[in-house]
């Protein structure tokens, strides 16, 4: 995966329109998470996304989940980054082989 830190306007356009057009369902869906995690404090919604695929995948992600993909360490730095009253959405873009962090 790509090391280089995404901006939003570099996220490609079919991650951009689905995110928009389903934010009431990202929201639910990051709601529900956190209602089944009270330890948590703050949550990451991970997307798994291919346009040439057609793929869009979303679930929430606890401790146990991210700690799979990155050392503990680093999954607290990366919570801690997230501002108050926002959604972290970590997308993992396939296609680009390549990360998008973007707080909603």
């Amino acid at each position: 995966m790509s090391s280089k830190i995404q901006q939003i306007n570099s996220c490609p356009e079919y991650i951009t329109k689905f995110i928009q057009g389903n934010m009431e369902q990202l929201c639910k869906i990051y709601d529900e998470g956190m209602n089944n995690n009270p330890e948590l404090d703050k949550g990451i919604l991970i997307f798994e996304c291919s346009e040439n695929n057609n793929k869009m995948d979303v679930q929430f992600a606890n401790d146990e989940m991210m700690c799979q993909m990155f050392e503990k360490d680093s999954v607290q730095n990366l919570k801690n980054g997230i501002e108050k009253n926002k959604k972290l959405f970590f997308i993992k873009d396939m296609d680009k082989n390549c990360i998008f962090l973007i707080q909603i």
